[in-house]
């Protein structure tokens, strides 16, 4: 049988809540989270055309606040970083 890996739960809260609380601020955004090799840490990516229009500490300020709503302060220790990205930077543009 594959050895499949699913991810924590408190990831799928974050990916909801941030779609939901981005788009509520008229962002339409789009979330991914990957795993960080040999740790129980995770990355997150917060892509989003409208982010071109503010700067990068707006961005982080704005995520971040949601993600502190919306899980714990433990599993918030778990999150080695959340890179806010438009479209264009995610494709290296």
């Amino acid at each position: 049988m594959a050895n499949v890996k699913t991810s924590p739960a408190f990831l799928d809260t974050l990916k909801k809540e941030l779609i939901e609380k981005l788009k509520a601020v008229g962002i339409s955004a789009k979330v991914r989270t990957e795993p960080v090799p040999t740790t129980k840490l995770y990355r997150v990516a917060v892509m989003s055309s409208q982010f071109k229009a503010m700067g990068h500490s707006e961005r982080q300020s704005l995520v971040w606040r949601i993600a502190e709503k919306a899980v714990s302060p433990d599993e918030q220790t778990r999150i080695s970083m959340i890179l806010t990205l438009t479209e264009d930077e995610a494709k290296g543009s």
